[in-house]
């Protein structure tokens, strides 16, 4: 194998990550001192597994991460990787396919560290075999420091023999050898613990017949006891299954009773929804009724306010024709007076003209009178006048004081045909309030028979429900005893279930006692044949 490139990053005085090719042939690093030449031979050492901080010029190993200067900051992780070629095949079985083989480590300052062969995690013993036969390592002559080259030259016997042996490729061998006797070491003390283990199992082996031969008389007993166990859970079992069947029987005949009990509440229940259905159409009817009852009220009473109105206008229609009559007995009087005094005109009027009849025979008898007679005629004339127009008067006043009577006369006929309704309407009014006053008195006497009605059948109702409740508890109670069986035959199931798993399995016995009983299980037959052996003897 051949060194190909080495990657340093935060590694002593590396900050930056560094990348240095080694070519094929001989390479050399130059620089002037304090560079870092150096410190790439300790990052190639440190690689390879050096884990000597001596040899890496350090107090510690944390010494190997950049500690950082004035203008850089200190790193957390120092990290190297070398990539060699594998041209020649000398790497190990695992890693033989691979051209290039990538070792890499890592120190973190929480101090965790990591190795890894080809970006892989791996062990510090995985990256020392790669070297091993190979000539290179952090302890092979590869790797001189300087000022070591004397210590070479002046070595021992011992220390040349490593180096021989590292050039002739033995070393592979010579580690492989380590660990088989390493193994061989640890297998010998692990021979030497099975021994003990061995005699001391021999030793306990006495004891532990002796717990098996107790065991196996007790496990005898036991099958015994179980056997009577059995027999007496069965008749526990018949027992209860006795009980339950009576239980069974005695909850079918509760069941029947409790289905006529639901046909019965069903019926109960169908009268009830009936009844409650009747009382409710008669509440309607009761408050129809009493609607009813209040609209005939409110036509009394509006019937009473007309008859009132109507004796309020009788009354004053009553009035009013006395006074029409008073009016009329005036209005005849006035009459008479004016046709007395109509005849006393026409009287005066055939007086005034018999005299001017005379007057114009005096007038032409005496004409050379004719200014006396003229100023008399005019006085005549002007009293002719003045007839005339109190006779106009008089005959005005007449048609008016008719047009009075007439309306008088339509007005008494009005008054007398209302007052005639009036007396209808009261009369019907009466006859209503009569039947309104019957029709209640009715609905108040059914309605007292349906409140009985209704008071019978809630008492009945009541007392049918009170019975119902008894029958519920009875029932509950019985049902509850049956839950109760039941209960105890599926306790005592689990319990006999529980003590047989615990029998079968050995459970009251140790781990030692248990694996011999399971190994020597006894056949059915044995228990009662050894417990007759014993009673014989």
């Amino acid at each position: 194998m051949k060194l190909k490139k080495l990657e340093i990053s935060g590694f002593k005085s590396f900050f930056e990550k560094e990348n240095i090719q080694f070519p094929v042939g001989i390479s050399a690093i130059v620089g002037p001192n304090g560079c870092g030449k150096s410190n790439v031979v300790d990052a190639l050492r440190w690689v390879m597994g050096e884990q000597s901080v001596k040899t890496l010029r350090g107090k510690s190993m944390e010494d190997v991460i950049f500690a950082g200067t004035k203008g850089k900051m200190p790193v957390n992780m120092a990290e190297v990787s070398l990539t060699l070629l594998n041209d020649n095949g000398s790497a190990p079985e695992e890693l033989k396919d691979f051209t290039e083989i990538m070792l890499t480590r890592r120190l973190y300052r929480s101090g965790e560290s990591a190795y890894l062969i080809n970006k892989r995690p791996c062990r510090l013993k995985d990256v020392q075999r790669v070297f091993l036969g190979s000539g290179l390592g952090a302890k092979s002559y590869a790797v001189i420091q300087q000022g070591n080259i004397g210590a070479i030259t002046d070595a021992g016997p011992d220390e040349r023999r490593f180096f021989i042996e590292e050039a002739a490729g033995t070393t592979i061998f010579k580690s492989k050898k380590t660990e088989a006797l390493r193994k061989v070491k640890t297998t010998n003390q692990n021979l030497l613990r099975i021994n003990d283990i061995i005699s001391e199992i021999k030793r306990q082996m006495a004891s532990l017949k002796r717990q098996a031969r107790k065991a196996q008389l007790y496990k005898t007993h036991q099958e015994r006891v179980k056997q009577l166990d059995f027999r007496l859970a069965l008749l526990h079992y018949d027992d209860f299954t006795q009980r339950i069947d009576e239980a069974d029987s005695l909850l079918k005949e509760l069941k029947d009773e409790d289905i006529g009990h639901s046909t019965q509440l069903e019926k109960l229940d169908l009268a009830v929804e009936e009844i409650k259905l009747k009382r409710w159409e008669k509440n309607q009817e009761i408050t129809t009724q009493k609607s009813d009852k209040y609209e005939m009220q409110r036509d009394i009473d509006r019937a009473e306010n007309d008859l009132a109105h109507f004796k309020k206008d009788v009354e004053r229609l009553a009035l009013e024709a006395s006074e029409l009559e008073m009016a009329s007995k005036e209005l005849n009087e006035k009459r008479s007076k004016m046709e007395s005094e109509i005849a006393q005109c026409d009287n005066q009027n055939g007086i005034i003209k018999n005299k001017i009849d005379k007057t114009k025979i005096t007038i032409e008898k005496l004409q050379s009178d004719s200014t006396g007679i003229k100023e008399e005629l005019s006085a005549l004339n002007r009293d002719l006048g003045i007839c005339n127009t109190k006779l106009v008067d008089k005959v005005a006043q007449e048609a008016r004081y008719k047009n009075i009577y007439q309306n008088a006369s339509s007005n008494k006929e009005n008054l007398k045909r209302r007052m005639k309704r009036a007396n209808e309407e009261e009369a019907i009014a009466k006859k209503e309030a009569t039947d309104a006053l019957n029709k209640e008195t009715r609905g108040k006497e059914r309605l007292e028979t349906l409140k009985l009605k209704i008071n019978d059948l809630s008492k009945r109702i009541e007392k049918t429900g009170k019975q119902l409740d008894d029958k519920s508890k009875t029932l509950a109670a019985q049902v509850k005893h049956v839950q109760t069986l039941e209960f105890e035959q599926n306790n005592n199931k689990s319990n006999y279930a529980a003590l047989k798993k615990m029998e079968d399995g050995f459970e009251w016995y140790k781990d030692g006692v248990k694996a011999i009983m399971k190994a020597h299980s006894l056949k059915p037959d044995e228990p009662d044949s050894s417990i007759d052996q014993q009673s014989s003897t």
